[in-house]
């Protein structure tokens, strides 16, 4: 009596082998499809780089283009002794250009999630933003994989250091904070 649950061996082997070509075949259109996505996007994070990096910077006055070997000399090679903070973004460095005038260098960190995109939004929201009570954007500076924004330096340090420090906020009196509200409303 035929018995259609146990079926042919050499059938169940044959389903097997086509079921292992096939699935070699998907995963690997699949693993080049990934593949592909990655270089495309890598190549497009490229070209944005260097059409911001090639930006001419007499177009746009207010927000020159710094040499990276301008912004080396002026930190002393990024030198520790120069670091200001941490942030999100990166490191911030002080530093002094050769006409004397002081600036801070926000570096973007090689392991920072912020990419152009952020790069770019920071520059164009900061650069609007210009206003008395703000810190000046001076400039930028994309160079190969590098992208820094270039700040005046503030030498009393930033607000929160007052405010959030538990020593340096007894420092500001209310009077002082209600004219610092006034001031950024």
């Amino acid at each position: 009596m035929y018995n259609p649950l146990k079926g042919d061996t050499k059938k169940k082997k044959k389903i097997k082998s086509s079921l292992r070509v096939t699935m070699s075949i998907v995963f690997s259109v699949v693993l080049f499809g990934f593949v592909l996505i990655l270089y495309a996007w890598r190549k497009k994070k490229k070209s944005h780089l260097k059409a911001l990096a090639n930006k001419d910077p007499k177009q746009d006055s207010d927000l020159p283009l710094f040499s990276l070997s301008k912004i080396i000399k002026a930190t002393d090679n990024f030198s520790i002794d120069n670091k200001l903070g941490q942030g999100g973004f990166g490191a911030v460095y002080k530093g002094v250009l050769d006409e004397g005038e002081e600036i801070a260098v926000k570096r973007l960190s090689k392991t920072s999630k912020q990419g152009l995109d952020e790069f770019q939004n920071e520059l164009i929201c900061i650069a609007k933003l210009q206003h008395r009570n703000l810190v000046k954007l001076l400039g930028y500076c994309l160079q190969g994989e590098e992208m820094m924004l270039i700040y005046e330096y503030m030498p009393n340090k930033s607000l929160d250091f007052f405010l959030f420090d538990e020593n340096n906020s007894l420092l500001l009196d209310w009077a002082q904070r209600y004219h610092i509200i006034n001031g950024i409303a």
